[in-house]
C-alpha cells in the first residue's frame, strides 16, 4: 500500500521541480515591470495574467489529451525520447550560455538589423513601446505569444499524460502547475490589490537582481533539468 503512494508523491514532486524551473521566466518578469509602470497597471496586469493562464492551461490540457493517445503501450518509447531530447537541448543551451554564444549572436543581429526594427527613436525596446500604449488587445496578444508552451512545460504535460489520470485530476495538476509557473505575475498583482505601496520597487529590485545574475541562474537551471531528464530518459529506455 505504501509503495504506490510513495510513487505517486514522487511523480508529483517531479512536477513541482519542473514547475519551479518554468516559473523562473525572465520575460514574464520583464512584462510585469513594464505593466507596473502604466497608469492602469492593475487592469493591464490582470488582463495579461488571465489571458496567459487561459492560453497556457487550455493548450496544456489539449496536449495532455493528445499525448495520452500517443503514450500507449505501442508508443512507450516516446516517453524517454521526449526526456532525452529536451534534456539534450537544455544541456546545449547551458553550454551556449556559459560560452556566451547567445550574446555574440545577438550582437551580430544588432549590427545587421535596422535601428527602427529593434528600438524606438529613444532606444526603447519594441515590447516596452507596445505595452506602454496601454492597449488591452496588445496586452492580450502579448500574453498569447509569450505564454505558448515551452520545453519544460511540455515535459510536465507528458508526465501527466502518461499516468492516465482521471480527467478531473489531470485538470487539477495542469492548473496547479500553471499557478506555480505564473508566480512572478501573480505575486505583484496580489501586492497591488492588497498593499500597493512599494510593490513596484520590490519588483524592480527583483528584476535588477535577475538581470545581473540571470545567466548564472539559467546555466544552473539548464544543467539541473538536463541532468534530471537525461538520467530519467536513459533509465526508462
Amino acid at each position: 500500500m505504501l509503495g504506490p503512494q510513495l510513487a505517486t508523491v514522487g511523480k508529483q514532486l517531479q512536477l513541482l521541480v519542473l514547475a519551479l524551473d518554468a516559473a523562473l521566466y525572465p520575460t514574464l518578469l520583464a512584462v510585469v515591470v513594464i505593466l507596473l509602470r502604466q497608469p492602469r497597471r492593475v487592469r493591464l496586469l490582470s488582463t495579461y495574467l488571465a489571458t496567459g493562464l487561459i492560453v497556457s492551461v487550455g493548450v496544456g490540457l489539449a496536449l495532455v489529451f493528445v499525448l495520452e493517445g500517443v503514450l500507449t503501450k505501442g508508443h512507450h518509447q516516446a516517453d524517454p525520447i521526449i526526456d532525452l531530447t529536451v534534456g539534450g537541448l537544455a544541456l546545449l543551451l547551458a553550454v551556449a550560455l556559459a560560452t556566451h554564444v547567445d550574446a555574440r549572436l545577438a550582437a551580430r543581429r544588432a549590427k545587421s538589423a535596422q535601428p527602427a526594427e529593434a528600438t524606438t527613436q529613444k532606444g526603447e525596446p519594441v515590447m516596452q513601446r507596445l505595452l506602454a500604449r496601454q492597449s488591452t488587445p496588445i496586452v492580450v496578444l502579448a500574453a498569447v505569444v509569450i505564454n505558448l508552451p515551452g520545453a519544460v512545460y511540455i515535459v510536465a504535460l507528458k508526465d501527466v499524460a502518461k499516468q492516465h489520470y482521471p480527467t478531473a485530476t489531470a485538470i487539477l495538476l495542469v492548473v496547479a502547475f500553471n499557478l506555480f509557473m505564473f508566480a512572478l505575475a501573480e505575486g505583484p498583482l496580489a501586492g497591488l490589490i492588497l498593499k500597493p505601496d512599494g510593490v513596484e520597487t520590490i519588483v524592480l529590485r527583483a528584476n535588477g537582481w535577475l538581470s545581473r545574475n540571470g545567466r548564472r541562474i539559467a546555466i544552473v537551471l539548464c544543467l539541473v533539468v538536463s541532468g534530471f531528464l537525461i538520467v530519467r530518459g536513459i533509465a526508462h529506455l
